[in-house]
């Protein structure tokens, strides 16, 4: 877990913005605006009507090739609405990355569902949706990164679980 934390030089500044991503995701206007983001992303996929076998596979990051990348904004957004109980804790965030699946996979099941990233909700392992997902997760990426400079709120792309492991070291 040591390399998904910042260098000790580097941890002012990345509590500085972990606290300013809480700051602005917990504001009902930059929610509304993350949620509206989301909305889009729930109207395609109604249209699309990929398959999900909810069988957890695309949590595996490391079993299926792939991870997932998001904004400080969007992992702020998840971490701040976890529901009472639901902690993230720098063991939670390191015992996913020794698994290489989420920290939120619990009995092949994703136990942040509705407070989920978009690259989450874009993603679905039916292969023959791959071409609009593609190009719906770059405008999703676009829209949260013009929100982030709308509201002057500092903008991180990142993979999931180093975001995690910086709110959990927080």
């Amino acid at each position: 877990m040591s390399d998904l934390l910042p260098r000790a030089e580097q941890q002012d500044d990345t509590r500085s913005l972990v606290d300013a991503w809480l700051r602005a995701a917990n504001t009902h206007e930059v929610a509304a605006e993350i949620e509206a983001i989301y909305q889009i992303v729930a109207d395609q996929v109604a249209a699309h009507q990929p398959v999900c076998v909810s069988s957890g596979r695309c949590c595996h990051f490391r079993d299926h090739g792939h991870l997932l990348y998001t904004t400080g904004l969007e992992a702020a957004y998840a971490v701040s609405r976890l529901r009472p109980g639901r902690s993230l804790s720098p063991e939670s965030v390191a015992g996913a990355v020794d698994r290489g699946d989420c920290p939120f996979l619990v009995r092949e099941q994703c136990s942040i569902h509705t407070i989920k990233p978009s690259g989450c909700r874009v993603y679905f392992c039916d292969q023959e949706n791959e071409g609009w997902q593609q190009a719906l997760s770059e405008r999703v990426v676009d829209q949260l990164r013009r929100l982030h400079e709308r509201r002057a709120i500092p903008y991180r792309y990142a993979e999931w679980r180093a975001l995690l492991a910086w709110f959990a070291a927080s």
